[in-house]
């Protein structure tokens, strides 16, 4: 009874387990396709690429066009544009900040407390009851931790978001690499099998080797390079996760001494900071920018996807999937670059049955004269050593009827003068004409007999081994053809490999650069915010610049 608790109580885990998995996965699907959907609305111009004129660039990939046909001078600069605005916004944050910084003193406000908004005028005297009163700092104090709270979740956020980006990159990088180097060690123990001697008699096997030998050469160059490139990407994909790591604590670190000049009153270090986010609010909203376009692209290449489309393919409307799963279409359903490989194999599996059913044919025919009662006196008759089916032609789908219920006569050989079977002592045997067949049995197959259920005749025995021995090198040549190589030649093969890419480009990545993009613009905003009230607690986190009698809060 405790036994069948714990198995129902281990069912029931793993049941909400799965259950919760596939909750998951289904929102994190849904999640995808929203943010999908809402790039795909968002209007992209070009302008350089139109002599000058902005013009709307139409939607999907490439603008709707081929591959072949696409125009990729203007979809490169549609997609840049999208973050035209705010690489400007982080230009002109840039110039104004260093420009702001270096006339603080002759304008914007001046340095110490006066009156006048930009340009300095007579200073504030608290002895008289001028400067910033309780409530101006409080209220300044409190925007300005509002903000750093903002910045907090930001931060976490986009910290989240550049982790999930680039583990994602690295695992599309290692599916890509991981599915040349199988491919390439799939062909490779094809190529090696083909080289076993039971295969050397046949003519088309050194067109089959010449034909993996070339692809095993591109697949290794191909893997060569993919592993360059893997290898190149992951630095890059690193570096940039380094960067804006660096960026993001950096960005964190300055809003919270802000807060903190807030807090306990630190002017200096708030104008020191506020100084440093010169050159941070500009690298927050380069961040944005870069990471912006990415996703507008991946709407091209994700909402017309879907492999649920045509014979479990692909979507075709889509120019990438259909660069994927070009030749696709052809009879056969297989990858183009193996059609010739296919046509040779083919040929070759014809070639082995052919030579299987000529060598069943001869034996067919194959007759000796039989004695009725072993009587060397009666007249005797020619008697087939196959009863092969009379109405029935050998071919690859009839060939085991052949080799399994076609049934062998085998006999024995004797002196017609010999008193008993198997006595070849009273003649010469040597002339056919002293020697008569004898104790005939029937055996119930080819197969039987070639494992010794034929026992006499050496001819019939020697002949069925070969028939078997052809069989059973076009029955290893069939099943590696149809273990090893079909399921490595059809489109089909690339259906779970295009899944995976899919899941990961386009719901993880899509998430993740979602959780990255959206928090660094606001974290920009906030940061410029911070910005603002850094400058002016620069001067109003100094308690000499209040009202007297006002103390801080």
């Amino acid at each position: 009874m405790i036994k069948i608790n714990k198995i129902l109580s281990l069912l029931i885990i793993f049941l909400i387990i799965n259950c919760n998995y596939q909750f998951v996965k289904a929102d994190a699907e849904s999640k995808a396709l929203d943010i999908i959907n809402r790039y795909r609305d968002i209007a992209r111009y070009t302008f350089f690429t139109t002599d000058g004129h902005l013009e709307k660039y139409p939607s999907g990939f490439c603008g709707g066009t081929t591959i072949e046909d696409c125009k990729w001078d203007e979809y490169i600069e549609a997609v840049i544009l999208l973050s035209g605005i705010t690489f400007i916004i982080a230009a002109i944050t840039l110039i104004f900040g260093i420009i702001f910084w270096i006339f603080r003193c002759l304008c914007f406000g001046g340095c110490k407390p006066t009156h006048g908004i930009l340009c300095p005028g007579p200073k504030y005297d608290p002895d008289i009851g001028e400067g910033y009163s309780k409530g101006r700092v409080f209220i300044l104090k409190l925007i300005t931790l509002i903000m750093v709270a903002g910045c907090v979740a930001v931060f976490i956020t986009s910290l989240k978001g550049n982790s999930s980006v680039t583990s994602g990159i690295n695992n599309l990088s290692d599916t890509v690499f991981n599915k040349t180097s199988y491919t390439l060690e799939q062909l490779i123990e094809i190529s090696n099998q083909l080289n076993e001697t039971k295969y050397q008699q046949f003519d088309q096997k050194q067109e089959i080797q010449s034909q993996l030998t070339q692809l095993i050469s591109d697949g290794e160059e191909l893997e060569s390079k993919g592993e360059d490139i893997s290898s190149n990407a992951k630095d890059i994909n690193n570096i940039r996760t380094k960067i804006i790591i660096i960026g993001l604590v950096f960005c964190m670190v300055v809003a919270g001494i802000i807060g903190v000049s807030a807090l306990i009153g630190l002017p200096r270090i708030s104008r020191a900071a506020s100084i440093a986010l010169v050159i941070l609010i500009p690298f927050m909203w380069i961040v944005f920018s870069v990471h912006y376009p990415i996703n507008s692209v991946v709407a091209d290449i994700c909402i017309s996807y879907d492999t649920t489309g045509v014979h479990q393919l692909s979507n075709f409307t889509n120019p990438i999937i259909e660069q994927v799963f070009e030749g696709c279409q052809n009879e056969n359903n297989t990858i183009s670059v193996f059609e010739d490989l296919q046509s040779l194999v083919n040929n070759l599996l014809k070639n082995a049955t052919d030579t299987s059913c000529d060598k069943i044919n001869d034996a067919c025919q194959l007759a000796f004269p039989r004695y009725p009662n072993d009587n060397p006196l009666s007249v005797p008759y020619q008697q087939n050593v196959l009863d092969c089916p009379p109405t029935l032609t050998c071919s690859n789908t009839t060939l085991s009827i052949y080799l399994f219920n076609t049934t062998v006569h085998d006999f024995n050989v004797k002196c017609k003068n010999a008193p008993t079977c198997g006595d070849l002592s009273t003649c010469d045997p040597t002339i056919l004409t002293d020697v008569m067949s004898c104790d005939w049995i029937v055996v119930s197959s080819v197969d039987s007999c070639s494992q010794g259920a034929c026992q006499y005749n050496q001819q019939v025995i020697n002949t069925t081994k070969q028939i078997m021995q052809l069989y059973d090198i076009l029955t290893s040549l069939t099943n590696l053809w149809t273990e090893k190589v079909v399921p490595l030649i059809k489109c089909s093969y690339l259906m779970p490999f295009i899944d995976q890419v899919q899941n990961i480009v386009c719901v993880d990545e899509v998430n993740s650069l979602d959780l990255l993009i959206a928090p660094t613009a606001i974290f920009a905003i906030l940061l410029t915010g911070l910005g603002i009230t850094g400058i002016l607690g620069s001067k109003r986190f100094n308690s000499k610049y209040r009202v007297k009698g006002s103390r801080s809060a």
